[in-house]
């Protein structure tokens, strides 16, 4: 059981970090096309593509280290991120419109509840062992 342990604890650790540098480059790009007053929310769908990319390169080669089919992964993986990019959607607009929060601290309060449902989603759906 310390063997699986300790390798779920290395993939939640790699996720982590994957998760960091996903969350500078996809809110990175978010900012900058809110600052080249693109609408917050099409500038969410644009930094949400291009996390994306990232993410996968990321997470198969790294986090979870699969030497699974490429496109069967990315379609699986893509399935996740279309359930937590909706997620993050949702709560977007909610914090905005609802709550009148700022859409810069509305796009980060929204990730983390997708990093968790993508997590779970990776390890269990596109890159399962």
């Amino acid at each position: 059981m310390k063997l699986f342990d300790t390798f779920f604890e290395k993939q939640i650790s790699r996720f982590v970090a994957v998760g960091i540098l996903n969350t500078i480059v996809g809110v990175g790009f978010y900012f900058i096309l809110l600052d080249l007053n693109i609408y917050y929310l099409l500038s969410s769908i644009i930094a949400h593509m291009i996390g994306v990319m990232n993410s996968f390169i990321w997470n198969k080669k790294w986090t979870f280290r699969s030497n699974g089919n490429l496109l069967r992964e990315f379609l699986k993986f893509n399935s996740v991120y279309v359930v937590t990019f909706f997620v993050n959607l949702l709560l977007l607009a909610l914090f905005v419109e609802k709550f009148g929060f700022n859409p810069k601290i509305s796009g980060v309060l929204s990730l983390g509840f997708s990093a968790m449902i993508s997590f779970f989603g990776h390890k269990y759906w596109s890159f399962k062992l």
